[in-house]
């Protein structure tokens, strides 16, 4: 019995590292319709319409604008660093092993306070800085940075909201573009349904 148990544990891991590897495949493919969808695009209305859709698409696709600054730096340092590549590139790997783990137990104690999520992108980015700066590629690194951000910049700007009910002035005293919290749609659904049983019962 004990034997039979240690063969199914295995088994059940190799099958959730796939589930989570296949739910990983299915994000990433909507993440790139989302970013990159050419509908998406209009010009804002404003000055001030321009600065809210930036700080709201810097938020909502950082993780899309880390990608494109990565491929950047890798683009650059590729023809005169190719070990320094390499070396991104192993590190990158490591970085991604330990979301997809995170992403397959999202409750663990070890995950959550041992390893943050912010102390593992900050070592990440501190062996990135130490490396290219030994590589001597700073000039690379700069030359990546005034490659890619002014693609984000633009993206930033004149990537629409999802929800075109977003758009325009503020309302009820939130900034233009700000979601309605999933927790005040109930709230607000709860009390309708309320008051329309209380009209019925009267």
């Amino acid at each position: 019995m004990a034997g039979h148990d240690a063969m199914l544990r295995p088994s059940a891991a190799f099958w959730a590292a796939k589930e989570a590897a296949e739910r990983a495949r299915r994000s990433a493919r909507r993440a790139i319709t989302r970013f990159a969808r050419p509908g998406a695009f209009s010009l804002p209305a404003g000055r001030r319409a321009a600065a809210s859709r930036a700080f709201r698409n810097l938020a909502a696709f950082r993780s899309h604008y880390a990608l494109l600054l990565w491929i950047s730096l890798l683009s650059f340092l590729f023809h005169s660093h190719r070990a320094t590549v390499l070396f991104l590139m192993v590190v990158s790997k490591v970085a991604l092993s330990y979301a997809v783990v995170l992403r397959i137990f999202p409750n663990s104690v070890l995950l959550q306070r041992v390893l943050d999520r912010r102390v593992v992108v900050a070592l990440f980015l501190a062996l990135v800085i130490v490396k290219v700066v030994l590589a001597g590629a700073v000039a690379n690194l700069l030359l990546s940075l005034a490659a890619a951000i002014p693609i984000i910049l633009a993206h930033a700007v004149f990537r629409s909201p999802d929800d075109p009910s977003t758009a325009g002035a503020a309302e009820n005293g939130k900034p233009s573009g700000e979601l309605t919290p999933l927790s005040e749609k109930k709230d607000s659904d709860l009390e309708s349904s309320g008051a329309q049983g209380s009209d019925r019962s009267s």
